[in-house]
């Protein structure tokens, strides 16, 4: 059975707490490493103090591990900073991090799983190359020299955990791939044959995990009436859910961030108030727009039109497949950039070979 492990970034990430217990209580890690190397132990107290008790077996440390059992921590991980087992770290679930096939073969006994890096080109540490033969491994786990309790680390997506099982790990830990954004999201639309709670189910049911609740003309009422049903949907399918415009809703606690339009809130002031604890995104049509949103603390851009659709009304000018190729290689942004505005299935692997993070879409899904 295959086991996933996600490892927190040493800085905090937007809605960190709750994407965690999100990743927890839908099951789709089967833990969570705490690694804030950084973080003192007053403030690792504090961290800790804020997880819901019923998940805290389900997280292990990597850092302040002598806090493990007075929190009601799961499991402690071995490394440099903490090298040493005590009484208070029995009944605990222990790991380590192994560089070599030889430190993971003497490892993989002693401990209840070890991590085997790099085994990918590293996502969140530049220059962190891949360092094994693949087929070597895929042999020693034949062989059974290998263990089902040694897992991949370094470079795991999603799209690669397959070739990982093929190779013979039972199990994989993420970093950098289980903070970033998905490469799709999907803005909320309705139309005769879907609600917007039906489209919610819709773009879940076939594996988003971004969503903007987008309702331009209803009040505030209406999109809570709304936000208030589909919050536990995404809580469920461990997805991020954002609002279009309506800043001011991020203090009912049912969003992970919001999206600001050009002639909307300037971004710099709804900066102020997201910060580093909410997602903020920013509308973009131009090179000046990009500048100016990456300028301003904008974490995506959600750039377009791509061509013409139906569901925007008062359209910028069309970018086409040539606007975001100009944009991204004169630029070479290093925040997601989303292209957006009549996106269909054919377009996607184009944009995505021009450099594009991601897409957003809407009407394309409901059609189906």
């Amino acid at each position: 059975m295959r086991r996933l492990i996600a490892i927190t970034e040493e800085s905090y990430s937007f809605r960190e707490h709750e994407r965690i217990v999100r990743m927890l209580r839908s099951n789709s890690f089967n833990y969570v490493h705490i690694r804030k190397p950084n973080m003192n132990e007053r403030d690792m107290r504090e961290y800790l103090s804020r997880f819901p008790k019923d998940i805290r077996h389900l997280l292990c440390l990597n850092d302040h591990q002598e806090l493990a059992k007075e929190y009601g921590i799961g499991g402690i991980h071995i490394n440099s900073r903490f090298s040493f087992l005590t009484e208070e770290t029995k009944g605990l679930r222990i790991s380590k991090s192994c560089h070599s096939i030889e430190e993971a073969i003497e490892s993989q006994d002693k401990y209840d799983y070890c991590f085997l890096s790099p085994i990918f080109d590293s996502i969140s540490k530049k220059g962190y190359k891949s360092a094994f033969d693949h087929s070597e491994i895929r042999n020693l786990f034949q062989k059974n020299v290998l263990h089902d309790n040694v897992f991949a680390l370094s470079g795991v997506t999603t799209e690669n955990i397959p070739y990982l099982e093929d190779m013979g790990f039972n199990g994989v830990a993420m970093l950098g791939a289980a903070w970033q954004l998905p490469r799709m999201m999907f803005i909320t639309h309705q139309n005769e044959r879907y609600s917007y709670i039906q489209s919610v189910k819709k773009s879940l049911s076939v594996g988003i995990k971004f969503l903007q609740l987008r309702m331009k003309d209803a009040t505030d009422d209406e999109v809570m009436q709304v936000a208030e049903q589909i919050n536990p949907l995404c809580e469920q399918n461990n997805a991020i859910l954002t609002i279009d415009d309506r800043i001011e809703l991020l203090e009912t606690g049912l969003f992970d961030g919001v999206h600001v339009g050009k002639n909307d809130m300037p971004l710099d002031e709804a900066k102020q108030i997201t910060g580093k604890k909410f997602l903020l995104g920013a509308t973009c049509n131009t090179i000046e727009d990009v500048e100016n949103a990456i300028k301003k603390g904008a974490d995506y851009i959600g750039m377009g039109p791509y061509r013409f659709t139906t569901t925007k009304k008062n359209l910028a000018p069309i970018l086409g497949l040539d606007g975001y190729k100009s944009v991204i290689s004169k630029l070479k942004p290093q925040i997601p950039i989303y292209a957006i505005g009549g996106i269909e299935k054919t377009d996607i692997k184009l944009l995505r070979e021009v450099g594009v993070y991601g897409v957003a879409v809407s009407s394309m899904l409901l059609r189906e």
